[in-house]
């Protein structure tokens, strides 16, 4: 039996049945598996996490709205209709290029998640709109899974770290801004569960 994995799995694995409730959010995630692999469901971060983008956002309009309103009318008093118009398209431009930062901050955030399927764990990292870290993890080397909620505000709006703790050498798996992470370590832990007994039964079958 692969290392890490329980020592006395049940005779007879329960079919693996994905998370109801609309919990399902498959995208492109078949693109990450491998043959034969089934998505039971993907993860994607906490909301949270675009309200604290959007916030900074906020606080950079603020501050431009400010600076209009404080510095921008005595400069132009006595400045030709040209430089007026000048200063009102570079607001404009400054005003989309902010919306088309917040669109793209948004999608790259929501294209993160971590795909539990029934073999293995694939967290997909979108770091920019060009840029993307894909790991696999079979269950064979996962070892233990922990749900950490730390702080007042990952208590109220219940999210926090999902840590998969591997084998070996290999480097955990973090994914932060998680929602419901001790949730979803019992998926994970379960789906790990059915694993071994889908080799211990596979094993005996051969013998």
């Amino acid at each position: 039996m692969p290392p890490g994995l329980p020592n006395t799995p049940p005779a007879s694995p329960p079919p693996i049945q994905p998370v109801q409730n609309g919990e399902i959010d498959e995208g492109d995630a078949d693109n990450f598996l491998e043959p034969g692999e089934k998505t039971i469901v993907v993860v994607h971060r906490h909301p949270i996490g675009l309200i604290f983008i959007f916030l900074e956002a906020l606080i950079g309009v603020i501050a431009l709205g400010a600076l209009l309103i404080f510095v921008t009318p005595s400069a132009l008093k006595n400045s030709s209709p040209e430089t007026n118009r000048l200063v009102l398209g570079g607001a404009v431009f400054a005003v989309a290029i902010l919306f088309l930062f917040l669109f793209v901050a948004s999608y790259v955030y929501r294209q993160s998640r971590l795909i539990i399927a029934d073999k293995s764990l694939i967290q997909v990292l979108q770091k920019s709109l060009f840029y993307r870290d894909v790991s696999r993890l079979s269950f064979s080397n996962v070892q233990d899974v922990t749900g950490e909620q730390r702080g007042i505000l990952p208590t109220i709006f219940g999210y926090g770290t999902l840590e998969i703790q591997t084998a070996g050498e290999m480097d955990n798996f973090l994914f932060p801004t998680c929602p419901n992470p001790n949730k979803y370590a019992h998926i994970i832990l379960e789906a790990r569960q059915r694993y071994a007994a889908a080799l211990e039964s596979k094993s005996e079958t051969d013998v």
